[in-house]
């Protein structure tokens, strides 16, 4: 009989160490994420990369490869070395790079809001992939945002860290973002500067800057009145066309929509003025509106179209009015702007019906939030003008109907789960409410929605701020007895 055979011995293999370097070295848990590990990109950590052998390189460029934008070329990214992280040329490293990434992901949607989705997730976004001196931007305010999310758990010894590379790279983008600009004089870098204004915009805002950020706008505005003063036509706005091929449709709808927001904030809070008035010299004139529309976007368009040329003297007719006793009469010509503006807002009322009811029927909650918050900016501006040309103000149910559905409305979409309480880009609801309590004659219905603006504290949209509102609020109604 032959021996029983001996079980062949196997050399055992040494165990692979698993986990990007950062956090085996922090002796934490890592999911192993390419380019960056889910755990350091949430806490803004520098993802050192991995061991050789962990993955292969492949993985990671596919991986990369699927986060870049579609129209970018692929001679414009480092070819990263076996086991590192890769980034973009246009990152200074990888903590850039995922606080980059976090903006892109996380905070743009939210700042955007229910519109404006094409001006952060594309215009903004595709060109700062491709140009240092706004990824730079972006990445400080994705920091920022990080620092100050409420959505996020974090603890002050996590939080701090964010807030100080979003300062010291805020900094730096700003000088290189200068050295940019300067170093091609014969270069039209227009777009490049806009762009920038809008992050500067919204960082200074984000950190509660909002005076800075408003007085930013200044030379950004006659930025771009000298690139409309030298287009060969005006723009159209509710159509979203730019009249100039060098900068992009939602780029210059976005610097419209902050001059009519700058300057009814600007009268209404008797803050100091700096609009430029985009909506009176650059706006088309004719505004055809459809018999129904069919986006929520398009609607949007085609009710700004209407108030752009008027809000501003709205605003300064609005405060005039409120500050006198009795009534002052409003000159024809202006009163019959009004009623122009008047029955443009009834033909888009009646177009904008169908879409706004078919809102209730739907299961997603952002559509109504939107469709309710266009609502809101449609009424107050029929209260402001109603207000403003009202001859007699005796009727004991005069403006009640307009007043009480902008702050139910407005009720609904504060307590929409995407409403947040933080810097959107856009106005909202904030500018509706603050005309109820200057505008409506029922002391009841004026409490309730100062009541309203406090419950949102600190919420900004566009150049509005709730805080600011509430002040204003205040005033008036001590003025007229209510407190």
């Amino acid at each position: 009989m032959s021996p029983p055979k001996q079980p062949r011995l196997r050399a055992s293999k040494p165990k692979t160490r698993t986990g990007c370097k950062t956090c085996r070295a922090r002796r934490v848990k890592c999911d192993e994420g390419k380019p960056c590990c889910a755990r350091c990109l949430r806490y803004g950590a520098d993802c050192e990369g991995y061991e050789v052998g962990v993955q292969k390189a492949a993985s990671t460029r596919s991986s990369l490869k699927e986060l870049l934008p579609q129209t970018s070329h692929r001679e414009a990214f480092l070819v990263p070395s076996v086991g590192k992280s890769p980034f973009t040329a246009v990152f200074h490293d990888n903590r850039e790079y995922s606080y980059f990434l976090y903006f892109q992901e996380e905070a743009a949607p939210n700042i955007s809001g229910s519109f404006d989705r094409d001006l952060w997730t594309h215009v903004i976004i595709q060109a700062s992939w491709k140009e240092p001196s706004l990824s730079g931007l972006v990445a400080s305010l994705g920091a920022l945002y990080k620092a100050g999310s409420s959505t996020m758990t974090l603890s002050q010894e996590e939080t701090d860290p964010h807030q100080q590379y979003a300062f010291q790279n805020y900094g730096r983008a700003l000088r290189e973002l200068q050295a940019r600009i300067s170093a091609n004089p014969y270069r039209d870098t227009t777009r490049i500067a806009l762009i920038a204004s809008l992050l500067i915009y919204c960082f200074e805002n984000i950190y509660g800057e909002i005076d800075s950020a408003l007085g930013h706008l200044e030379g950004a505005f006659r930025l771009m009145q000298k690139q409309l003063k030298n287009a060969s036509r005006r723009y159209k706005h509710s159509h979203n066309v730019s009249p100039t091929s060098a900068l992009d449709d939602d780029l210059v709808g976005a610097f419209f929509r902050l001059d009519s927001g700058v300057l009814s904030r600007d009268h209404i809070c008797e803050a100091e003025h700096i609009g430029s008035r985009l909506g009176i010299k650059y706006l088309e004139d004719r505004c055809d509106v459809p018999e129904r529309f069919v986006t929520i976007s398009e609607a949007r368009n085609y009710l700004e179209h209407i108030q752009f040329p008027n809000i501003p003297t709205l605003s300064r007719d609005l405060l005039s009015q409120l500050n006198t006793s009795p009534l002052s009469n409003i000159d024809e010509n202006t009163r019959n702007m009004y009623q122009i503006m008047s029955f443009h807002l009834r033909r888009w009322n009646v177009a904008f019906t169908p879409l706004y009811e078919e809102t209730f029927t739907q299961n997603s909650k952002e559509s109504f939030a939107a469709a309710a918050t266009l609502r809101v900016r449609a009424r107050s501006t029929e209260l402001a003008s109603k207000r403003v040309c009202a001859r007699d103000l005796s009727p004991p149910d005069l403006f009640i109907s307009e007043s009480r559905e902008i702050v139910n409305l407005s009720k609904l979409v504060a307590a929409d789960p995407s409403f947040r309480k933080s810097f959107v880009w856009d106005c909202g609801i904030v500018p509706g409410l603050s005309i109820v309590v200057a505008a409506c004659l029922d002391m009841s219905i004026r409490k309730e929605a100062l009541e309203v603006l406090k419950q949102i504290v600190p919420r900004r949209e566009g150049a509005w701020d709730s805080l600011t509102a509430v002040k204003f609020g205040e005033r008036f109604l001590q003025m007229d007895g209510g407190d």
